[in-house]
């Protein structure tokens, strides 16, 4: 039974996020040091590390490597963040680690995230992965990944988020995130905020990396359809099954590093691995003209409901649920700008904006609220609108998500 096992190392949430390499490495050692039997590309970023990890995966397990994929958080089942080609780690391999590490985790100050990350390095390495796609859990510097050697870094789209921990300007967050760069190893990025651009330039020239900027003004989106977006950059033009527009810019961040680093990939057999790509939560469609995204920044939520807004030439109508440290009024305004109803709802979580927050924060008295939210579900679904549906907010709510459109998870693979 997993049950026991997941409860013992969810109990671990209690120690809190500590930032730093010292528990890591410590823990790393009595494990074996198994992140150092592995090759991996190292990600960080606001926006966009799940979607850009997935996609190298994809092509490069559909050109015969063995892939693992490491990210967070997890949308229904924990095994889902750690991964080998599309495959969740199993159980079995769950509980051994931890009855053979309990006592260790007990007596020590371990987090959570160390902790599963131990286990993900552990996995890779004892199924010998031909590579594996790291994501950071929390900025980068400090964050318990960065004891890696990758052969390339990527630095994804930069925007405020996590700011009470990474720093209140886009400098200080930039600054985090390039804590991954290492000495002499190649780093790709996609930014257009000029801050971040010569923040990432100046750690770069301290750091001795050499920096690919791709220029997004040289993606050029040809179309976007309800189930599909193509793009191109440098003429070379793909197409992807699932819409969004920031999918583009994720894509050709993970075409590169994959033709830099592997050099004999074409672009029919990536394309092939772009036609068989899936990311769940990410402009999802659950149902006809209703999506499910877990944007949660002002970013990613006025590039969905741009999106939306271009497929169906209408404002979207919505359904979001919100952690409690998200509410600032850049986004509450995004939200009464961009949308033609919005409904408030909330979930049990301790994490979650639940109704006695909600009622009483004056930024959100214009919106109506449901507390339930298969109700505020319903009542969105019921309206007939020929523009575009979204539940959107949080990983949280995506078991709800999926059981009130009966849509299945597929078991988390992908």
């Amino acid at each position: 039974m997993i049950d026991p096992t997941l409860e013992f190392l969810y109990g671990l949430h209690n120690r809190g996020i500590k930032l730093g390499l010292k528990n890591i490495n410590s823990f790393l050692k009595i494990c074996g040091d198994p992140h150092k039997k592995i090759k991996t590309i190292h990600l960080a970023g606001t926006n966009g590390k799940g979607s850009t990890s997935s996609i190298i995966a994809k092509i490069l397990q559909n050109n015969g490597y063995k892939v693992g994929l490491y990210t967070s958080p997890h949308l229904i089942n924990f095994n889902e963040r750690i991964r080998i080609d599309g495959i969740p780690i199993s159980d079995e391999k769950i509980i051994k680690f931890i009855e053979r590490h309990k006592q260790t985790l007990i007596d020590s100050s371990i987090t959570f995230f160390e902790a599963t990350t131990a286990l993900a390095f552990e996995h890779f390495a004892d199924q010998k992965v031909d590579i594996a796609i790291i994501e950071t859990g929390l900025g980068g510097r400090l964050d318990s990944t960065n004891v890696l050697t990758p052969i390339q870094t990527i630095i994804t789209e930069i925007h405020y988020d996590h700011t009470h921990i990474l720093g209140e300007s886009i400098e200080e967050i930039t600054t985090e995130k390039c804590g991954i760069f290492k000495d002499k190893t190649p780093s790709i990025t996609v930014n257009s905020d000029s801050r971040a651009i010569k923040t990432i330039k100046e750690q770069a020239l301290l750091k001795n990396v050499e920096v690919s900027f791709i220029n997004k003004q040289n993606i050029v989106v040809k179309s976007q359809q309800q189930k599909s977006i193509s793009f191109s950059y440098q003429d070379q033009e793909f197409t992807l099954p699932q819409a969004g527009s920031y999918q583009a810019q994720n894509a050709i961040m993970a075409i590169k590093t994959c033709q830099n680093n592997f050099n004999h990939l074409t672009n029919e057999n990536i394309q092939l691995a772009l036609d068989q790509w899936y990311w769940p939560a990410r402009m999802q469609i659950m149902k006809d003209n209703f999506f499910y995204d877990v944007a949660h920044n002002r970013n990613g939520v006025e590039i969905l409901t741009k999106d939306l807004k271009e497929i169906y030439n209408k404002k979207p109508l919505g359904v979001v649920v919100l952690k409690n440290d998200k509410i600032n009024p850049e986004l509450v305004e995004m939200f009464s700008q961009s949308f033609e109803k919005l409904i408030i709802s909330t979930i049990p979580s301790k994490d979650i904006l639940n109704k006695e927050e909600i009622m009483k924060n004056p930024l959100l008295k214009n919106f109506e609220f449901v507390e339930n939210l298969n109700e505020a579900l319903t009542d969105i679904n019921n309206i007939e609108y020929a523009g575009g549906k979204v539940v959107f907010g949080s990983h949280y709510i995506a078991k709800e998500v999926y059981n009130f459109f009966d849509f299945s998870f597929d078991n988390g693979i992908i």
